[in-house]
Order: structure tokens, then sequence, then C-alpha cells
């Protein structure tokens, strides 16, 4: 019987390293698949495929099991237990997953990749894809915008006064804090405040503010006005985004506690939000990667406001923001960093739009109750 294989056109194969393949860690040997292949993959897909073969094998160590001795039922049950993970992000780990053991399977010299086996792939079998398909784009409300708000206001005040925390402690929840503030004030994407570095915060000067009023839609208005705060993206998405009046009290003390306004320290690879306080041999990146990011706003999320937050939810939260404020798509496509006439910010505004008459439902202790805890 042929061997099944997962491999695509322009893949190729690492020369076969014997003996020496056991020496070599799965992490670093798929990291050198990946590289090798031609043509070339965009860096953001060797990034993914990164994460989600790391993500498997941090699960294995959990479950203090090797990789070369692993079985059907082993990555049948990783699968099935990816709480909060939606049937088409299941099909891609187990996609890359089979695409590994693929190059491994060549290396040990196995006939049959484990991530192929019926356990995981007889439809009658597949208990692992019985989980919800891809949501249609979320937002968090208006009402749960401005307390998220007021909620990271008020943490940012307690911890300017913690005395009873550690600093590696008060370091994590500031740094948690001021990426759910950034993210809701800015509408980044998760990339680009994973790549934020320091240099690209400059200040502008801006002109005498006007009187104070106790009109509610003047009170946000002003909430949302364009601080001293400008963050200078490059990239594909080349603009400069104005941080809200609301945020740029918790980004500046995040930078002041950082060290991160310090020019004097910083080095090609500073980031504005670091993975991890101490940069060592075991922890050598400073750039976190998608999933720690998501995992932050998620804890953060659940544990300040008991709302289910995302990355993208707080980007697209702060978009809806900019329609509620009437501002044009023109407008929306240059704050977001939209391609220019690919109708993203048309299509964003048709989504909001969508969900708000979705949650125009009638009173109903049930259903406000799965509302409440979107």
């Amino acid at each position: 019987m042929k061997k099944r294989s997962t491999r695509e056109e322009g893949q190729i194969d690492l020369p076969i390293l014997g003996l020496q393949a056991a020496d070599i860690s799965a992490e670093a040997l798929f990291d050198t698949w990946l590289q090798h292949q031609r043509p070339p993959m965009a860096p953001s897909t060797q990034r993914v495929y990164r994460t989600l073969w790391r993500r498997f094998l941090h699960a294995l160590q959990d479950h203090k099991k090797q990789y070369t001795q692993i079985k059907p039922v082993d990555i049948r049950d990783f699968l099935s237990n990816l709480d909060d993970v939606r049937r088409p992000q299941r099909e891609r780990y187990q996609q890359v997953i089979a695409r590994a053991y693929e190059e491994l399977c060549r290396q040990d010299g196995r006939s049959e990749n484990p991530a192929l086996a019926p356990a995981i792939n007889d439809p009658f079998k597949e208990s692992w894809r019985q989980a919800p398909d891809n949501q249609a784009t979320q937002f968090l409300s208006v009402d749960q915008c401005v307390a998220t708000i007021k909620a990271l206001q008020n943490r940012w005040r307690v911890l300017e006064l913690a005395s009873d925390m550690t600093i590696a402690a008060r370091w994590r929840e500031y740094r948690d804090m001021t990426i759910v503030a950034v993210m809701l004030g800015t509408g980044l994407r998760p990339v680009e405040l994973g790549q934020l570095h320091p240099s690209a915060i400059g200040a502008v000067r801006r002109a005498a503010e006007p009187a104070e009023t106790h009109d509610v839609d003047d009170e946000q208005t002003a909430l949302w006005r364009a601080g001293t705060i400008l963050l200078k993206l490059t990239g594909a998405a080349k603009r400069d985004v104005f941080v809200p009046v609301w945020c740029e009290g918790i980004l500046r003390s995040w930078l002041i506690f950082s060290a991160a306004q310090d020019a004097l320290v910083w080095t090609k690879d500073s980031r504005v939000f670091p993975g991890s306080r101490q940069i060592s041999a075991a922890r050598p990146q400073a750039q976190m990667n998608p999933a720690t990011l998501a995992r932050i706003v998620s804890k953060w999320g659940i544990k300040q406001m008991d709302l289910l937050m995302t990355p993208q939810r707080l980007r697209n939260t702060f978009a809806a923001g900019l329609i509620e404020r009437g501002f044009s798509l023109p407008e929306i496509e240059e704050i977001m960093g939209y391609a220019p006439g690919a109708a993203s910010a048309w299509r964003l505004q048709a989504s909001w739009l969508a969900w708000l008459d979705a949650q125009k439902v009638p009173d109903n202790p049930a259903t406000t109750e799965n509302m409440q805890s979107e």
C-alpha cells in the first residue's frame, strides 16, 4: 500500500540526517524544514506553523511524552482538548502536525505518519472535529467598551500605588493591562503590537483643549480625542496612529515603569511589549508570539471584566467606534491600515451593523445571560 502523504508542490526534503537526527529537537528540525521550502513560505505563515507546532510539543511535555513515541490516539486527544479552538483551527493544527511528522518519520525511518491514521481521520471517529465553526465578526458593545476603559483606568491607578506586589508580578500585570489598553485604544494589528519598537513612539503638540462639558456625547468624544502620543507604524500598512487621551496615561506609565522610554538601552530587538521581563538563554526572543498575546488578552478580559476578549475583537471594537463617531470609510481605511479599495472598511461596517441588529432580541433571561458571557 502506498504511504499517504501531505506533501504539496514546491516542498523539498531535508537531507537524511541519520543518527544526527536524534540529537536535533523536533522544534529545530521543523523550523529548518520550514525555511527550506521553495518557493519560500511567507514569514507570517511560518510564524503560524511554528506557533501551532510548539503548542503541540508543549502539550506533549505537559503529559511527559516524547514526540518520537506518539501514537495516533495522542494526537486525537490533543485535538479534542483544544478548548475554545474552533473546527477550522483544529483542522489546521492537524495539517501542521501531519506535515511535521512526515519529515520526522522520514528522518527516523518510520513508515507510518501517526497524524494520518484512521483513529484521527475516520469520519465515524472524528470527535475532535465536533467544535463550532468560525463565528461572525465579534465586537464589544458600546457599554462593554466604556466599562472596559473604566476598568483599565481603575487598575492603572491601583498599580501606580501597589506596594504589596513583587517586581516581576507588577511588571507582568502592567504589561498585560497596557496591551489591552493599546489594542482597544488604537486598533493595532496583533503583529504590529508585537513588533512595536520603542523608537516608534513619539510626542506631538496639541492646541488648547475646549472647556469641560457635562454633555454625555461630548464627554465620549473627548474621551477618544487624540492625545499627545503618536505611534509611527512601518511596513505594508505604514501610517501614524494617535493614542486617545484615555489611553495615553496608561501607556506613558508603562514606558516609564519598563524603562522603554530610555533610548540608551534600546537595541534593534527591543520591544514596547516584550515576551518576558528578562531575556535569557531559555527565553531568547524579546518578541512574543501570537499565541502568547492571545492568552494575555483573554486572561485579562475574563479576570477583570468577565468578558471573552481576543486581540481581533479589540481591533474590531476600535473600528466600530470610528463608525459610531462618524468617520468616513476612506478615513477608517487609513486609520486601520486597510489596503485602499479592498472594501475591508465596508465589510467591517456591514458586520458591525449586522452585529448590532443581532443584539436587538426580546427580553429573555436566558438570552441576556448568553449575551453577557460573549
